[in-house]
C-alpha cells in the first residue's frame, strides 16, 4: 500500500514502464526486530492484501491502480551466504518461529505457491497476473537454479549454470529467461571479460542483458 500510495502520489505512471517488486529475503531480520513472530506471518504481510484487493478493489484502491502496471515479483538476496540446506523435514510457515533464515528454496516455493493461486484468482476476475522472476545463481549454490528451473517463470543473473551443462541443457529445452548482468556481476562476482553471456547466447540460451542496478 506504502509503493502504491507513493507511485500515485508522484504521477509515475507511464505507458512505457513496468514494475517487478524485489521482496528481500530477510525473514530472520523481521523476526529479530519482532516485525514478525514466524514466517507465516511474513507471507500474510506480503500476500493477504493481494489477495484481498483481487477479491475487491475498493479495499485498497491505489493498490489496485499500482498493479496493473506491475508485471512480476523478484525474490533477492545475497546468494553467497551459508545458507541452511532444504529439507523435507522443514517446519511448516508458521512453525517457522526462530531467528534462523530459510533456505533460498523454501523461500521459492512458499513464494510460488502463493502467487499460483493469487495468479489463478485474478485471472477469473479478468485482472493482469504476476510473473515469479527472482535473482537466481548470481552466486551460491546450484539447488538455486535447480528450484527455479521447477518454479520460476525467468531469472536474473543464472550466471552460475556455466558450472552445470546440465541445467545449462534444461533452461535451453525449456527457454526459460536469463537477464544477466555483467556490468553488476563485474563489480561482485564475475569480471567483464570472464562474462558466460556470450556462451549462453551462442548456444541458444534465452537470455537478455540487464542493468541489475540503475544507472549501472
Amino acid at each position: 500500500d506504502r509503493l502504491a500510495t507513493w507511485v500515485n502520489r508522484n504521477r509515475l505512471y507511464s505507458d512505457n514502464v513496468r514494475w517487478l517488486i524485489q521482496i528481500p529475503r530477510l525473514y530472520n531480520v523481521h523476526h529479530g526486530t519482532g516485525a514478525v513472530r514466524n514466517f507465516e506471518e511474513m507471507l500474510r504481510n506480503i500476500f493477504e492484501p493481494l489477495f484481498e484487493v483481487t477479491r475487491d478493489p475498493s479495499t485498497h484502491v491505489e493498490l489496485h491502480a499500482f498493479l496493473q502496471q506491475v508485471v512480476g515479483i523478484d525474490s533477492v538476496d545475497d546468494e553467497s551466504k551459508l545458507e541452511s540446506r532444504f529439507h523435507y523435514k522443514n517446519p511448516f510457515p508458521a512453525q517457522w518461529d526462530d531467528d534462523s533464515n530459510p533456505s533460498y528454496v523454501y523461500y521459492s516455493y512458499y513464494f510460488y505457491a502463493n502467487l499460483f493461486v493469487l495468479n489463478r484468482f485474478r485471472a477469473a476476475r479478468g485482472l493482469n497476473t504476476f510473473a515469479f522472476r527472482p535473482h537466481a545463481g548470481e552466486a551460491g549454490e546450484l539447488d538455486h537454479l535447480a528450484a527455479s528451473f521447477l518454479l520460476a517463470d525467468g531469472v536474473a543473473h543464472g550466471i552460475m549454470l556455466r558450472k552445470s551443462p546440465v541445467l545449462q541443457y534444461l533452461f535451453f529445452l525449456t527457454q526459460i529467461g536469463i537477464a544477466v548482468s555483467p556490468l553488476s556481476n563485474n563489480s561482485l562476482f564475475v569480471t567483464m571479460e570472464k562474462s558466460p553471456f556470450p556462451v549462453f547466447f551462442a548456444r541458444g540460451l534465452n537470455v537478455s542483458l540487464s542493468t541489475d542496478d540503475p544507472l549501472m
